[in-house]
């Protein structure tokens, strides 16, 4: 991703509607999928500048995992307290084993997707669980494709495909972003008919009030349903696997 982002993902993590959107569905994700445990120990890779640090905290002791040193800056700044170590994908993992590996939109920066995985499982315990997000479908690439540098958008057959070949038995897998999903297609397919009137390389831009607030509980309002049912299409993907 372009270093440059990473001044507005600290900008608008806490604030912003998609950012808030996904933490609350994804708290519910993991509070329905992951498995009981005393003293959980999660590893965060590709943590950017921490904005998932405080939801995956209700759920153990977590580690966060990032590459680059302006975003673990900024994670570190946000988050004092928090443990927060250099490394990256395939080979350049903390050692040791954890219960639960997260990777929130990471996978599709990657060359090596697969590899990275089963660097990834290596890090779990015999039972642990992965869990990761991806955008999805090809069709919907755009120039903020572009701007955070990624290498694919994911179908579900893909991504099940991938985390298989990993090693990973994929317990749940679904669709999410539903509900804003024909926004986001439309806005997909005016941007090609009409490029010249979409301006700036990320759609990640403050959005004011009350759209903000409208946005977010539009988005939020699938955490009722993901983690109980896989939704059939979505602006993004996310799934749990477990090594066996």
């Amino acid at each position: 991703m372009k270093a440059e982002l990473f001044e507005r993902f600290e900008r608008l993590e806490d604030t912003h509607w998609w950012f808030e959107g996904r933490r609350r569905v994804l708290e519910r994700v993991l509070a329905r999928t992951l498995l009981p445990r005393t003293a959980r120990r999660l590893l965060d890779v590709g943590s950017g500048t921490g904005g998932m640090f405080p939801m995956l905290s209700k759920f153990g002791d977590v580690t966060l995992v990032e590459a680059s040193a302006d975003a673990r800056a900024r994670a570190a700044r946000r988050f004092p307290g928090a443990r927060l170590l250099a490394g990256a994908l395939p080979d350049q993992l903390p050692d040791g084993a954890w219960d639960v590996v997260t990777a929130f939109d990471v996978l599709e920066h990657l060359e090596a997707p697969i590899e990275a995985l089963r660097a990834m499982r290596s890090r779990l315990v015999y039972d642990g669980q992965l869990v990761v997000t991806v955008p999805a479908y090809q069709f919907l690439w755009s120039r903020h494709d572009d701007a955070n540098q990624h290498f694919r958008r994911y179908s579900k057959t893909q991504l099940v495909s991938h985390l298989s070949s990993a090693g990973f038995r994929v317990a749940w897998v679904s669709y999410y972003n539903t509900l804003l999903f024909p926004a986001v297609a439309s806005a997909r397919f005016a941007e090609r008919l009409l490029p010249s009137k979409f301006q700036g390389e990320s759609d990640l831009s403050e959005t004011k009030e009350p759209f903000n607030r409208a946005l977010q509980e539009l988005f939020a309002l699938e955490r009722w349903a993901v983690g109980r049912v896989s939704l059939p299409f979505g602006v993004s993907l996310v799934a749990v696997a477990q090594r066996g």
